[in-house]
């Protein structure tokens, strides 16, 4: 291939299948971006200098949702496009990141302890009302028996 090459665009091409294992090869690189294309692998490529083009030094279509049947991975890519051809930096939150969790995982963590935080208070509140109710003397039926007794009462 070229090892000199420097910058490559090849978005918008409709190429086909897995990218050429030459460009892993490309040490020189400093621009790639082959997104809206229907790659489905990419080779092993070496992580780019962003300091010059920062989040659009390495864009493929990794985003979500997919064009394809599961997203197209890439963890040296600066940026993310999807099906709708919305680009995002791809970039995991501070607490993902530490973590380790992707954005999927990281927000079904995220639903599951607010869904069992709502079933504790949901507890908890039922307890406290049907504890509050058992320290009342003159609970429902207790007040409905006394109006039935009062009924035939003799007077």
């Amino acid at each position: 291939m070229l090892p000199n090459l420097t910058y490559l665009r090849l978005s918008y091409n409709a190429f086909t299948g897995a990218a050429p294992e030459g460009l892993g090869e490309l040490t020189q690189m400093k621009l790639l971006q082959l997104q809206s294309n229907r790659l489905t692998e990419l080779p092993n490529i070496p992580e780019l200098d962003e300091s010059l083009y920062s989040t659009s030094t390495f864009v493929t279509d990794c985003g979500v949702p997919s064009a394809f049947d599961e997203p197209l991975e890439c963890d040296n890519c600066t940026m993310c496009c999807n099906a709708n051809e919305d680009c995002y930096p791809q970039e995991d939150t501070q607490i993902a990141e530490h973590l380790g969790l992707s954005y999927s995982t990281f927000a079904a963590l995220l639903i599951s302890c607010f869904i069992a935080l709502s079933c504790i208070v949901a507890l908890s509140l039922y307890l406290f009302s049907k504890r509050k109710n058992r320290g009342n003397a003159l609970t429902t039926s207790t007040v409905r028996r006394l109006e039935e007794d009062d009924k035939y009462a003799l007077s």
